[in-house]
């Protein structure tokens, strides 16, 4: 007996038995791809390849679709015909009018993930059937080492299932094999830090830098300077790592963020780059500081607000681009659940859990700028604490760490040191809290590290 008589059946006569596949459900797929760029990233985060369709169709569609996503490119009827016109593909495929009705017949974009695993299954069955009929050729074929071709067996099984096993769950033995790796580089070079740094040197100390999978809220009143500290983390972390980091900004547009960006760097002040004549020092100053912000930093000021949403688009940055540093959101209370809910603060509370998860699951560490209670302002004491978090006591809870940024001269403090910021941090699940101080630059919007009695260091 060879494979081909096991896919046509032990008895003559029998009638060829057809593959488990859903062509329906690969249609609904494609279809919401081509609508949704959410859908496309859910489906690559599956981990769905061309091989998963059963349809030769619609494995060259999706394998364009696949194209065009990694080199950042729109997804939709006529780009993915354009990509398959250049590969010679596109007749076969039926032409653009197939592509069109792929997309108009999809019934749920929403429902782009189940389908994709529905069309998943089905591959993996199909596997299990070329697996099981190359095992029984084996055993059909005799073979002198019994041992040997049952170890061959097995490996095509486990080919079939590898990685269900590790889903999720893990052994404690392989977890504490980790942590000691851990230890052992911090042994071996106690400067070293488990997390990513911000650049900010007794923030690093403290916090060891932003660990990956956690969620870091800093939270301050208008004026203290939440969006800089964010970009200047930001800009380090982007500039060290050499690694994606996305600015996600709900308040100010790209172009106004990157001119702060740029005059903080420069050391210009910003009115210079908003329109007044620049010195010659200025300009040359300018000039240098482009060339040193050639770096991996993505300032996304797209109108969606979600969690949903910024996942998408963080996943094709990490698609095309490769393994995030750092998200960074400018600010919480700007941003809408995936979801209806019953009030505000239900919503706030969807979204900082979810954030938590989006940490986890790209293990990055996020940065997520809150407002504060204005009841601060109430207070004769106006450094801020937990209690002082807007709108829900769920990003206190969900928070690995909580920051708040005090500029006594900025809350209306005649004794407190000009030029200079507290950086409170209030809570830190994986250790000690503190007070940073750090140096703020008002001219050039920039903070800097705290040296007492001298003058502070550019970033």
């Amino acid at each position: 007996m060879t494979i081909t008589d096991l896919r046509r059946g032990d008895s003559e006569g029998s009638k060829p038995r057809i593959p488990p596949h859903n062509v329906d459900a690969e249609a609904s797929l494609l279809g919401a791809m081509m609508l949704s760029e959410e859908a496309i990233s859910t489906v690559l985060e599956l981990g769905l390849t061309d091989q998963d369709f059963y349809k030769p169709a619609h494995r060259h569609i999706f394998d364009a679709i696949r194209s065009l996503t990694i080199g950042g490119e729109p997804v939709d009827p006529v780009t993915v015909g354009e990509e398959l016109r250049k590969a010679a593909l596109l007749d076969g495929i039926g032409g653009l009018d197939a592509l069109v009705r792929l997309q108009n017949a999809t019934p749920a974009i929403s429902s782009a993930e189940r389908y994709a695993k529905i069309v998943r299954d089905a591959a993996k069955l199909r596997r299990v059937i070329t697996a099981a009929a190359a095992i029984a050729e084996i055993a059909y074929s005799e073979p002198p080492d019994v041992d040997k071709a049952l170890d061959e067996a097995e490996s095509k099984i486990y080919d079939v299932s590898a990685g269900k096993l590790n889903e999720g769950a893990q052994q404690l033995s392989d977890l504490l094999s980790q942590s000691l790796e851990t230890i052992e580089e911090r042994w071996n070079n106690p400067d070293s830090m488990t997390g990513v740094p911000t650049g900010f040197t007794k923030l690093d100390e403290l916090l060891l830098g932003l660990q990956p999978g956690a969620l870091n809220v800093i939270g301050a009143r208008p004026g203290m300077g939440k969006s800089a500290l964010a970009l200047n983390m930001a800009v380090n972390v982007a500039r060290n790592t050499m690694r994606p980091v996305i600015f996600f900004s709900l308040e100010m547009s790209a172009y106004e963020l990157s001119q702060r960006v740029l005059a903080s760097e420069a050391s210009v002040p910003s009115e210079v780059l908003r329109g007044a004549a620049p010195t010659e020092r200025q300009w040359t100053e300018i000039g240098r500081a482009v060339g040193r912000l050639d770096i991996p930093l993505i300032i996304d000021d797209s109108p969606s607000t979600s969690v949903g949403s910024m996942r998408a688009r963080a996943r094709r940055v990490r698609l095309a681009q490769g393994d995030l540093a750092l998200i960074v959101i400018d600010y919480l209370q700007l941003m809408g659940g995936d979801a209806k809910v019953e009030n505000r603060q239900l919503e706030v509370s969807e979204i900082s859990r979810n954030l938590k998860l989006m940490a986890r699951e790209f293990n990055v560490p996020i940065v997520a700028l809150s407002q504060l209670s204005r009841n601060l302002e109430n207070r004769g004491d106006k450094r801020p604490n937990l209690s002082d978090l807007r709108e829900s006591g769920a990003i206190e809870q969900d928070a690995d760490v909580v920051m708040f940024i005090y500029r006594g001269e900025a809350a209306g403090d005649s004794t407190a040191a000009r030029g200079t910021a507290d950086l409170i941090v209030a809570k830190h699940r994986a250790g000690r809290t503190d007070t940073v101080k750090l140096a703020w630059i008002e001219p050039f919007t920039r903070f800097e590290n705290f040296f007492e009695g001298t003058s502070p260091t550019t970033i």
